[in-house]
């Protein structure tokens, strides 16, 4: 945030030096369809995106989440209360943190 380090630079280094022994290299997000492909990864209470921007994600209860991408100079916080139901569809909150995050990238 400005100038303040908000994840620790050894610990975002640990999160995209790659996935350790004993972790499922390639996993799918709990509340994702079981259909849907496995991309992430997840270690030390970090879901790993894969994507070409370095972006990783801590995700909490109700839709919160701590998301870091490297490339993209971006951190986002989210805030909120998200119905957890089968009935109401999931946020696509990772599209629209990459899409911010490529628009003010263009822009700098």
């Amino acid at each position: 945030m400005g100038d303040r380090q908000v994840v620790p630079e050894a610990v975002a280094t640990t999160i995209v030096s790659g996935v350790p022994d004993g972790y499922a290299r390639r996993a799918r997000f709990p509340a994702a369809p079981a259909d849907s492909p496995a991309s992430l990864s997840y270690h030390d209470l970090w879901w790993i995106l894969n994507d070409p921007h370095s972006s990783f994600m801590a995700s909490g209860i109700h839709g919160r989440r701590l998301f870091v991408s490297a490339e993209l100079d971006l951190v986002v916080v989210h805030f909120g209360s998200q119905v957890m139901s089968p009935a109401v569809p999931a946020a696509p909150l990772v599209p629209a943190f990459l899409q911010i995050g490529r628009h003010l990238a263009a822009g700098a």
